[in-house]
């Protein structure tokens, strides 16, 4: 099982955390109403058997966002391993595998 969180590094009004969770599409990940409540981070997290097409579909969406960046955590619980993906407009600008012993912290 993996466990998926995607985030905003800049904090986002209300209207545009929505734009980013249907952008990304959580909408069809989650099982709760998402409702963003005052300019905040963005935050979703989800729990999937395979999160591949999930972070292509965020990767490929934060086109719609060029000036943003997010910090993607796919988290493999059974393997004992993260992937730290940061994207902006389409790409991941950095990416970090790691054990449970993270060191390097954004």
């Amino acid at each position: 099982m993996k466990v998926l969180t995607i985030k905003s590094v800049a904090v986002l009004e209300e209207k545009l955390q929505l734009e980013v969770h249907f952008a990304f599409r959580m909408e069809h990940h989650t099982d709760y109403v998402f409702k963003p409540r005052g300019a905040r981070k963005y935050s979703a997290t989800i729990v999937l058997q395979d999160t591949s097409q999930v972070v292509q579909d965020v990767v490929e969406n934060s086109t719609s966002f060029p000036d943003l960046e997010f910090i993607v955590d796919d988290l493999d619980m059974e393997g004992n391993n993260i992937d730290r993906l940061r994207i902006k407009n389409g790409q991941v600008v950095k990416r970090l595998n790691r054990g449970w012993d993270w060191e390097e912290i954004w």
